[in-house]
């Protein structure tokens, strides 16, 4: 039985329609010509098919950030500096997201050394620093066998250094992803989305209300008590939010 070709040709465009890159590039048109909500659509779909990039949150960022949505654009922003935490147009417009939010908290001065290893892990996300150890590891490994392999005195020496210094800069690899490991694990950070919130004691509605707290503001999730989750902010306090009024960063 021969398929009519108008059927091919319509199965063609289907599928074309359905290509991530596709949707990525009509999206990314939709947003050029001022349509936000189309390109948010379409980015939407992109994330529902269960891909993700650091390019296609930080342009659902921008589109919501054009839009005035504050939190939204926050928490988008925020997962693309999770994807490529060195990008600086993230962090630039990252930064200007934030300047939009109403709470003004200032954050705890970190244990200096603490501090140092918290920016040498953050650096890079953790397949990146995956793949720094195995890269150095393998270096170090060549540069072994060429030591093993040279007959003049110099060299020898020369190679074994070299090879040690890659074996130890693998090893301090493999530590700070380890710290990146347990810091990502241990931190569950997350974005306020209701527009004022009531920052409690305890978990429930019969608590002391600390402080009020508006959209945009980051917070790092602790502990969940059934609709309620208890929160830490940049200040050190501690205190209760109810669950549908913060959205994870975390994937």
């Amino acid at each position: 039985m021969r398929i009519p070709m108008i059927f091919l040709f319509l199965l063609a465009v289907q599928l074309q329609a359905q290509n991530p890159d596709s949707i990525f590039s009509r999206a990314n048109k939709n947003y050029n010509l001022g349509s936000y909500e189309q390109a948010l659509a379409g980015y939407d779909s992109i994330v529902q098919l269960g891909l993700h990039s650091s390019e296609l949150y930080f342009n659902m960022g921008n589109a919501h950030y054009k839009l005035n949505r504050i939190a939204p654009s926050i928490l988008n922003y925020e997962k693309a500096h999770l994807l490529d935490p060195t990008n600086e147009d993230i962090q630039h417009n990252l930064r200007f997201a934030q300047n939009m939010t109403i709470d003004v908290i200032e954050e705890l001065p970190p244990n200096a050394f603490d501090a140092f290893i918290n920016r040498l892990s953050g650096m890079f996300s953790l397949p990146l620093w995956g793949g720094l150890v195995i890269g150095l590891l393998a270096l170090a490994c060549l540069a072994f066998a060429v030591y093993l392999q040279s007959r003049q005195s110099r060299q020898k020496r020369q190679f074994f250094v070299l090879s040690l210094l890659l074996a130890v800069l693998s090893v301090s690899s493999f530590g700070l992803a380890l710290d990146r490991q347990a810091r990502d694990a241990q931190q569950s950070e997350a974005i306020i989305f209701a527009q004022t919130t009531d920052f409690r004691s305890e978990p429930n509605l019969r608590s002391e209300i600390l402080v009020q707290l508006h959209e945009g503001t980051k917070v790092r999730v602790e502990d969940q008590v059934e609709q309620w989750v208890k929160v830490r902010l940049a200040n050190g306090t501690v205190g209760w939010l109810t669950q549908n009024d913060v959205q994870h960063i975390a994937f």
